[in-house]
């Protein structure tokens, strides 16, 4: 029995590892961002005015804030981790500065009077919010499953080539 259950640990630890590990440093992220948020001076403005999205994203409800952060670590990651086209890395930086902050603000904006509007119409704040970041997030996903400089470079390629031989063939020819 010890034969089969040694193995099996050592294997679920080294697999377990870097996964605790993320959720150590993402924890530990998340408590630094809190703490810089308490030892701000009571006349500085609200975080709700921030333009950081991390800062925005800590004062949403539970679910929402985890999303929130996740999704802002994979635009972070997105950005870090490798070339992208033109058309890509505008949409995701677009998605990091403008339109996370500004879909985190609107929520935590909204008054108890707007709150009951969406209410009477039959729609939450909270559902919204959910729906407005799965569109981010598959906006981005969808940039970042395209690759449109593999088939920019080709069509280049393809043009430098008939340009090329176009030339050659009319010397040729003449």
């Amino acid at each position: 029995m010890e034969e089969v259950l040694v193995p099996i640990f050592f294997l679920g630890s080294v697999l377990a590892f870097p996964l605790l590990r993320r959720q150590m440093i993402h924890r530990h992220r998340l408590e630094v961002l809190r703490l810089a948020g308490l030892r701000q001076p009571e006349a500085s403005a609200p975080a709700i005015q921030g333009d950081s999205a991390a800062e925005l994203a800590l004062g949403l409800p539970e679910p929402h804030r985890l999303y929130a952060l996740a999704l802002l670590c994979r635009l972070h990651d997105a950005l870090e981790g490798g070339p992208l086209d033109a058309h890509s890395s505008y949409l995701i930086r677009q998605a990091r500065a403008e339109y996370l902050p500004a879909t985190l603000r609107a929520y935590l904006n909204l008054t108890p009077a707007a709150r009951a509007r969406l209410n009477e119409r039959g729609q939450s704040a909270e559902t919204l919010l959910g729906e407005q970041l799965e569109l981010i997030n598959a906006g981005v996903a969808g940039a970042l499953g395209q690759n449109h400089a593999s088939a920019d470079q080709l069509l280049t390629q393809g043009r430098f080539l008939g340009e090329r031989f176009e030339t050659v063939g009319g010397r040729v020819r003449a």
